[in-house]
């Protein structure tokens, strides 16, 4: 299946709302799916181990439950990457009534298996709180319906510090070209420091270099066409993407597959590096830390390497909540998630410390801090806007095929023929989707 009309149809939507181009209209009529058997206790899985966002979450629980007087019982995810390679197992067994998931494949995958339940009407009644862009992000091209409620989203870009920025003398706030990221991280690595900090014990936090390289290189069509077998993981467009990924080998941590994106988070926490590329998602930790840090974070797209397409595109997921067919409370989970999306949850998320940007327009932008702001503009320069690459493309390929063929190219980077053959090959063999 082919991500390409959702990915397509979200470039400018979401792009105006980068820029503040969407109109701000009233709600709907809140939790209008409620029937009777929706007031019964609601169980929460929260997709994080990180104990600031689960605070927030918990915060979303406390906060239904005063308005509604309906209990919600929240649970982390434990591992998130257990979690999300778990996720089919976890729906057919006894699952929480709503959980917070991706939207994209991962979710449209589950759908057609009958595991998630039909959230149309509870987006429907939220009106023009959720853009035209994130609902049809969140639709499932098979059916035309939604089955996840989208809350935050966030966008793929360089990250790094500022203040580490000037001591290498350069423009704190824009490093541009190539030839700008090449001086940070030979800086970084000349003050005993790692220069690009990778981790990618998951198998899915490198896809986001590999994607922006791509990008760069061969343009939006290329990757999205390579993404959903229209291209050829064996062509040389391919292959210049894995040899220009090899130029930042040498900057990495040598432990990059023993540790996992907070590991990369973390040593930019620490001062110890230069940069990461990575979704922004993880910002609430440096705020957590002192504002002082959490001011000192930046982010910017990753440089232009192909003046042919600059910085055009860019990965801005959409994450937001599902509801499990075979939970005890479905109902009352599409309550729960209707209500996080709305106004309501927001600012209740707001309010505990939530540094995400918010897929709901009733929320002001003109509030956000300069970091969010920054993610605004960063999203808001591209005229491509994609979902990540396990999402745009099917879930049998990303997770089994791509994600190992990334690590072994990092072990092996001068394998890059034999990986490609591998990775065509296994796409060959592929079963056609139904």
């Amino acid at each position: 299946m082919s991500e390409t009309t959702n990915s397509v149809s979200r470039r400018t939507v979401l792009k105006g709302a980068a820029l503040g181009g969407v109109g701000l209209v009233g709600a709907g009529t809140l939790l209008s799916s409620c029937g009777s058997d929706s007031s019964g206790p609601v169980t929460f899985t929260a997709r994080t181990n990180v104990e600031n966002e689960l605070k927030i979450a918990q915060a979303l629980a406390d906060a239904y439950e005063a308005e509604t007087g309906i209990p919600v019982t929240m649970q982390g995810s434990g591992d998130t990457n257990a979690f999300q390679d778990g996720i089919s197992q976890y729906l057919q067994g006894t699952p929480d009534d709503a959980f917070q998931w991706m939207a994209g494949f991962r979710t449209n995958f589950r759908a057609d298996q009958g595991l998630l339940v039909d959230l149309s009407e509870n987006i429907s009644a939220l009106g023009n709180q959720i853009p035209e862009g994130f609902v049809s992000g969140a639709t499932n091209p098979s059916d035309g319906k939604q089955y996840i409620i989208p809350t935050t989203w966030y966008p793929w870009g360089l990250h790094y510090r500022k203040s580490t920025m000037l001591e290498l003398g350069l423009d704190p706030e824009n490093i541009a070209t190539w030839d700008d990221f090449m001086k940070l991280l030979e800086g970084t690595q000349k003050k005993g420091l790692i220069g690009y900090a990778m981790g990618d014990k998951g198998g899915w936090e490198a896809m986001g270099t590999f994607s922006i390289i791509n990008v760069r290189l061969n343009g939006y069509d290329y990757h999205i066409d390579l993404l959903n077998g229209r291209e050829k993981w064996t062509d040389q467009r391919t292959i210049d993407t894995f040899n220009q990924f090899a130029l930042l080998i040498p900057y990495m941590n040598k432990n990059f597959l023993d540790i996992s994106w907070d590991g990369m988070r973390d040593l930019l926490l620490a001062k110890k590096c230069g940069a990461m590329m990575m979704g922004s998602w993880w910002a609430n930790e440096f705020k957590a830390k002192s504002q002082e840090d959490y001011d000192d974070l930046w982010i910017v797209p990753f440089p232009e390497i192909n003046p042919a397409y600059g910085r055009d595109s860019i990965d801005a997921p959409v994450d937001g909540l599902c509801v499990a067919s075979n939970s005890a409370n479905s109902e009352g989970g599409a309550a729960f998630a209707q209500w996080c999306g709305s106004e309501e949850g927001m600012l209740a998320a707001q309010a505990a410390g939530d540094t995400n940007l918010y897929a709901n327009t009733n929320l002001d932008t003109s509030d956000y801090d300069p970091f969010n702001k920054q993610k605004l503009a960063v999203i808001g320069e591209a005229k491509n806007v994609m979902n990540f690459l396990d999402r745009d493309c099917r879930n049998d390929f990303a997770g089994t095929i791509v994600g190992p063929a990334i690590q072994n190219f990092l072990r092996k980077p001068n394998d890059v023929n034999g990986i490609v053959d591998g990775m065509q090959a296994a796409w060959d063999a592929l079963p056609a989707l139904a």
